[in-house]
């Protein structure tokens, strides 16, 4: 597993106990790539959309998202969790 390769948005906030960190791209080379998401330590929402039509799916373990299905594959979004 590599990690994948994140570009922060410049908008991270936090409301409460909750936490969002917005990114620009996230780029998921292969499947089983991991995204660790800093700041957060359980994943609550997961709201990245793709940048192009292809199939795909994750897990979720603490703070770390991992690539699932599909071969590489960009998106754009944010993380929301506490």
């Amino acid at each position: 597993m590599a990690a994948a390769t994140a570009t922060f948005n410049a908008r991270r906030n936090v409301t409460g106990h909750s936490r969002e960190v917005a990114y620009s791209t996230v780029v998921f080379a292969n499947n089983g790539d991991t995204l660790t998401v800093p700041g957060i330590k359980s994943v609550r929402t997961l709201d990245l959309t793709p940048t192009s039509n292809a199939s795909y799916g994750f897990t979720i373990s603490g703070n770390v998202i991992t690539l699932v299905a599909g071969a590489g594959i960009t998106f754009v979004g944010a993380v929301t969790g506490l």
